[in-house]
């Protein structure tokens, strides 16, 4: 018979009833050691052995009897067998040494004595082995306290044998410093694919019998069943969980019942060699002094670590009416601790065990593996980079409140709007900072986590990833008040189309000495009549179509973006649900989103953050780039368009964010008018094309037409008394009349705005003028303006002609996608549903632009003086 060994246990299932004669062989030198034990012939070898031979001599025996121990007699057994467990000896004579004549039977050793590895009975001295009383004091969650449980009793007999002897105690605890060792574990673990650690377990029967040593694929430390892959849980760097919901009932498992284990990493040093060490169980039911010290958010230097644990156990406890309390491990937790300083290296690593007890039918079993790492770095780095960042926010607050007074007129910088508006400018910043640092550390975390060989980087804890998802609902309310401010500034803008169209003069005479031909009075022959300046003319009226054109363009632009949200929802859905993006958020190495188990291997918080906010701003910047690089480049430019018909109509377009500042668009024609017919209008283009014109242009020679206004403080006076024309009403009309008053103080005040306004960019008034310049560079980047502008007024030249768009939603596309992005990420990961979460951010987002949208309309009525009847 040939057998082949490895360095770990096998078993050579061979009777002992059959075994007559054996021999010991060396192999290579080495001689082997036979354990006999039960039923079985145990081999150990802690090296690794090729071959080596058994040899089963003749044996011989009789009908109906059995071997004796010594191989010399033949027995008779009562029970039809002479196996014996391992708690017990085989009886077969009697006190003067003959054969038991009834027949040879197995019994335990009397008290004081115990089973040795002969199989006889000795006397245990100062000691004695009590592994059945052990097991019982395990199962009763090591109370001690009390002399009528098992662990009393075991206290009482260790104390009668002083000192305790046993080579190990299966009851010997520890506190948490057993898991700070760092040099007993010298293997280096790397994010691989072949990457695995492995846990041996040996058995023990309740009455203390050791049963063997078995490997993870043959222990489930789950009741949900085995998966596909039994070593799944133990790839190194896999975020592990498997739970599942079972009946009461279903809980039936022999290999589990009256069993106990102890468990131990296998792994090889750094010279290959192979190691077993124990691992640690916390045990959350270990009660000390009556305190349940062990559960989770206790005192970590209050835990106390045992060796020897129970997965089910029917049989210790019964009630009055007999019926068994079924407790079983509903939740193990193994927690590897990677050092901090040595990448790869880890602490020694341990079990968490909840059990439950509960008389419920339905049972919940959970298997998790947990990674931990001290998080004192992060927390630090953490705190350096937001009391950084914490100054420099309040700095660029001030300095846009700064900014902002300047722009509005202000005396001094230091008054109570100022200071409101320098909080409403840190609420926008802080948003904008939480959003942009959480989001960068949640990425980072979990793409360098992923992407690593040598383990360097850990998935944070659960209260840093409570601490971020905070942190990350601050950033959204934060920027839902920063949209809303950013709204509220576009609404309360002023904005007024400036007509350059010229009146027509017409000639009056008497109506029946001719007829008018194209505006010009005639005779009865068709004639012209005579421009002499006897006689009298009259204006015509300028044409409104043109201003109520541009109007509705403008408004139209109002909420033109540069990204679509329902497409945004969309592509983000189609990738997540479709494509699987969302695997990449499960904690493993390598970047795999297709041969993972979803329901197994977890995310956490911060890794679903990284990806939805990651691929949330990429399709966003995708968006972005194809829309303003090749749709606005090929398709069409909205922008750009608008310029072109306001030159083509003649009207100019100047719109105040603030009160001394804003934006103009220059629109005059080339052509003197913009009242023309199709065939008039096709010549004006047709002589732009070739050059046989002037230039649009606001400077002479020149064809930029758009320019960022900082205007003198009269400007503004002459500005506000004109506008206040517009709302007078005669006292005491109603109805009709009062509308009709209203209307004819509104014509009035458009009348008067729209002649200052031609005067002001004409250069035409003394005292209210401008200058055209170029923007320095630091102003650009500061968004300030360092020149003093009260008296004389500045244009500051826009070469790319887009400056104005900031006048629109189109302009400010980051406070509403930063926004949208944050609602969608926190809305995903607080339901868990990608189509959940984008339909309440559409909803959300569309009835903000309904309200914005109507708001802006009516705003832009009031300023602009159209009627509202004509503006759609």
């Amino acid at each position: 018979m040939v057998i082949e060994v490895f360095a770990d246990v096998r078993y050579a299932r061979i009777p002992q009833s059959h075994l007559k004669t054996f021999y010991f062989v060396n192999v290579r030198n080495k001689k082997l050691k036979f354990h006999e034990m039960d039923s079985f012939l145990f081999v150990n070898n802690v090296q690794k052995v090729s071959i080596f031979y058994f040899f089963l001599v003749g044996y011989t025996w009789f009908s109906g009897t059995f071997p004796s121990p010594d191989q010399s007699e033949c027995l008779n057994c009562r029970n039809g067998t002479c196996e014996c467990s391992p708690s017990t000896i085989l009886i077969y004579r009697d006190l003067a040494g003959n054969l038991l004549s009834d027949g040879a039977f197995c019994d335990s050793c009397a008290v004081g004595f115990f089973r040795n590895d002969d199989g006889q009975c000795s006397k245990c001295g100062n000691t004695c082995p009590a592994n059945a009383l052990v097991n019982m004091c395990i199962l009763q969650n090591y109370e001690s306290g009390s002399l009528v449980n098992a662990c009393g009793i075991l206290e009482n007999i260790k104390r009668s044998f002083n000192p305790w002897q046993n080579s190990w105690d299966p009851l010997a605890t520890t506190d948490d410093s057993e898991l700070e060792k760092e040099n007993v574990i010298d293997h280096q673990y790397l994010f691989r694919e072949d990457s695995y650690f492995e846990l041996f377990f040996a058995r023990y029967d309740v009455n203390g019998s050791f049963e063997g040593f078995f490997t993870s694929e043959s222990i489930s430390l789950s009741f949900c069943g085995y998966s596909l892959d039994p070593f799944a849980p133990f790839l190194f760097g896999r975020k592990y969980k498997k739970e599942c919901e079972l009946r009461k009932s279903s809980i039936v498992e022999p290999f589990y019942e009256k069993k106990l284990f102890e468990v131990y990493l296998k792994f090889s040093d750094d010279q290959g060699r192979p190691k077993l060490y124990p691992m640690h169980v916390l045990n959350s039911a270990v009660q000390v002094k009556g305190q349940l010290s062990n559960l989770a958010n206790k005192d970590r230097n209050r835990w106390v670590l045992t060796r020897r644990f129970y997965m089910l156990d029917d049989y210790s406890m019964k009630f009055d009416n007999s019926t068994k309390l079924k407790r079983f491990a509903a939740k193990i937790g193994i927690n590897v601790v990677l050092q901090r300083e040595r990448d790869g290296y880890i602490n020694p690593p341990y079990l968490t065990i909840e059990y439950d007890d509960t008389t419920n039918e339905i049972l919940k079993s959970t298997l998790e593996v947990i990674y931990h790492k001290d998080p004192s770095g992060y927390d630090q780095k953490l705190i350096y980079v937001i009391a950084v960042l914490a100054p420099v926010s309040i700095f660029w607050s001030a300095l846009c409140s700064y900014s902002w007074g300047r722009r509005q007129g202000k005396q001094s910088a230091v008054d109570a709007s100022c200071i409101l508006y320098l909080f409403v400018c840190e609420v926008s910043v802080l948003g904008d900072i939480f959003f942009a640092l959480f989001g960068i550390i949640a990425c980072w975390i979990t793409f360098a986590y992923k992407n690593q060989t040598y383990v360097l980087y850990n998935m944070l804890s659960e209260d840093q990833e409570k601490s971020m998802f905070h942190f990350i609902i601050s950033a959204l309310v934060l920027k839902f008040f920063g949209l809303l401010f950013t709204m509220g500034a576009l609404v309360f803008q002023e904005t007024f189309f400036i007509d350059w169209e010229r009146q027509k003069l017409k000639q009056v005479g008497p109506r029946e000495e001719g007829k008018e031909i194209d505006g010009v009075q005639t005779d009865e022959h068709g004639m012209p009549l005579s421009r002499d300046l006897n006689k009298s003319t009259e204006a015509e009226p300028i044409v409104v179509w043109r201003t109520y054109l541009i109007a509705n363009e403008w408004n139209e632009l109002q909420q033109y973006r540069k990204t679509s949200l329902a497409l945004q929802i969309i592509m983000m859905t189609l990738l997540m649900e479709y494509f699987q993006v969302k695997n990449y958020s499960l904690i493993e190495p390598a970047f795999e989103r297709n041969d993972v188990d979803p329901t197994t291997t977890l995310s956490t918080l911060v890794s679903s953050l990284a990806v939805t906010v990651f691929f949330y701003l990429l399709l966003a910047l995708i968006q972005v780039i194809a829309r303003v690089l090749i749709v606005e480049r090929i398709v069409t430019d909205p922008f750009h368009n608008f310029v072109d018909l306001c030159s083509v109509s003649n009207i100019s377009v100047l719109s105040l964010t603030h009160s001394l500042y804003g934006y103009y668009i220059h629109g005059r024609s080339v052509h003197g008018k913009g009242d023309a017919g199709m065939s008039e209008m096709n010549e004006f283009l047709q002589r732009e094309r070739n050059n046989l014109c002037g230039f649009r242009g606001l400077e002479h020679g020149s064809e930029l037409q758009t320019f960022t206004v900082n205007l003198p403080r009269l400007f503004r006076s002459k500005y506000d008394e004109i506008a206040s024309i517009s709302k007078q009403t005669a006292s005491g009309t109603i109805g009709h009349e009062a509308v009709t008053a209203r209307m004819d103080a509104t014509v009035r005040a458009h009348s008067e705005m729209n002649s200052f306004l031609k005067k002001f960019v004409d250069h035409s008034i003394a005292d209210i003028d401008y200058i055209v310049r170029d923007r320095p560079v630091l102003e650009s980047v500061l968004d300030i303006e360092m020149s003093d502008s009260s008296v004389i007024g500045t244009f500051t030249r826009d070469p790319v002609e887009i400056a104005y768009s900031r006048c629109f939603v189109y302009g400010n596309e980051w406070a509403w996608t930063s926004f949208e992005c944050l609602a969608f990420t926190v809305f995903y990961l607080w339901t868990g549903s990608i189509y959940l979460a984008g339909a309440v951010v559409y909803v959300i987002s569309h009835f903000i632009r309904l309200v914005f949208g109507y708001l802006c309309t009516n705003h832009l009525i009031k300023t602009s003086l159209v009627d509202q009847r004509f503006l759609v």
